[in-house]
């Protein structure tokens, strides 16, 4: 199975962000769902994938400050309630998306 791979990277908004993926798919994630995604170990308990983050404590109007590559395989982020701990991974962004993994 390939691993999907961003073609390019767009801060459309700080409430949106833009990502089409080298087959052509586009996803778009908006600031609030990628916050409540959020794989670190502040927000999800590393021994049983248990969520700790509350969805009421995010703010509908959540923004994205930031984006930033890691190597060559993810994005970190950093939002306006400063939270920036979480390595997003190519195939989890593209899972959050609901495309999956690339074909």
């Amino acid at each position: 199975m390939n691993q999907p791979l961003p073609r390019a990277v767009e801060l459309v908004s700080p409430f949106l962000l833009k990502i089409t993926w080298k087959d052509g798919i586009v996803t778009e994630h908006t600031a609030r769902d990628l916050r409540l995604a959020c794989p670190c170990a502040g927000c999800i308990e590393e021994t049983t994938g248990r969520a700790l983050l509350d969805p009421a404590s995010v703010p509908a109007d959540i923004l994205l400050l930031v984006h930033e590559l890691v190597g060559r395989y993810a994005l970190a982020f950093t939002w306006s309630d400063f939270h920036k701990t979480g390595i997003f991974s190519w195939p989890y962004l593209r899972r959050l998306a609901g495309h999956g993994a690339a074909s």
